[in-house]
């Protein structure tokens, strides 16, 4: 029986290689050199530093100071989306609709979008709608958001820095935070109390809390939020974490990794 090619069996070559490659360096915790990547894989050394320029290119692989390719940032983006597509599971939205139904208020689910900070699913009614701009796929002012404070509170000081160059820190209410200096603190303030609150800092009259969504590694990998007026929101304070601290728990628990 004749072998069938990359190409005759349904594969693109190129891009079978670039898969198997990334596949060999995940699998090595130190990472691999070009040469041993081309003996590894059985092909030459020129097809091997092509693949890997497009690959670091991309982001997908990063060359170490020793001339060892170790993954890069882009792959644990698609690690975060592929997580994200595993939290919004039909579970997950019940869940999301007893804590609107509970609360009387519009319930967010948000989780990581590459670098972003996105709403994945909104529990609301007629009765109880959501704030407008917060649809699905919002992924603006984290800054200044409950959920986004949650999620950025997962981050170190420079990746806190370096999503601020990237994504600034505008003033959009009339109590927001717009320094680095201040952000720190309520970020400080968020992974010692493990809930975030906002008050008139995205928009006038509006207050949101949030707690972290974690996966069964303990990691911060989404955040489930209300929405409701400041004057609601100063009577029911206390309801209102209690709620959204189970909900997170619940959200939480149904985690498949």
């Amino acid at each position: 029986m004749t072998n069938l090619g990359a190409e005759e069996s349904g594969l693109i070559r190129s891009a079978d290689r670039a898969l198997r490659l990334l596949d060999a360096v995940g699998s090595s915790p130190d990472g691999l050199t070009a040469a041993e990547l081309a003996e590894r894989l059985a092909l030459s050394t020129a097809t091997v530093y092509r693949l890997l320029g497009t690959l670091a290119e991309r982001d997908y692989l990063v060359r170490t100071g020793s001339a060892r390719y170790i993954l890069g940032r882009a792959v644990d983006d698609l690690g975060r989306a592929v997580r994200a597509q595993l939290i919004v599971t039909p579970e997950v939205r019940a869940i999301l609709t007893g804590i609107h139904d509970d609360a009387r208020a519009p319930a967010y689910l948000t989780v990581f979008r590459g670098d972003d900070i996105a709403v994945a699913h909104v529990a609301d009614s007629p009765q109880h709608p959501r704030i407008g701009q917060l649809h699905v796929g919002f992924t603006e002012a984290a800054h200044v958001t409950a959920f986004g404070k949650i999620m950025l509170a997962e981050r170190d000081d420079a990746a806190l820095r370096g999503y601020l160059e990237r994504h600034g820190a505008a003033r959009v209410g009339p109590k927001s935070v717009t320094s680095e200096e201040g952000l720190r603190a309520q970020l400080d303030e968020v992974r010692a109390q493990q809930v975030a609150i906002e008050v008139d800092e995205y928009m006038p009259h509006l207050a949101c809390i949030a707690a972290p969504v974690r996966s069964r590694s303990g990691r911060t990998v989404g955040a489930v939020s209300l929405s409701t007026t400041t004057d609601d929101f100063t009577s029911r304070a206390h309801e209102f974490e209690k709620i959204v601290r189970r909900g997170a728990w619940h959200v939480s628990s149904s985690m498949p990794v």
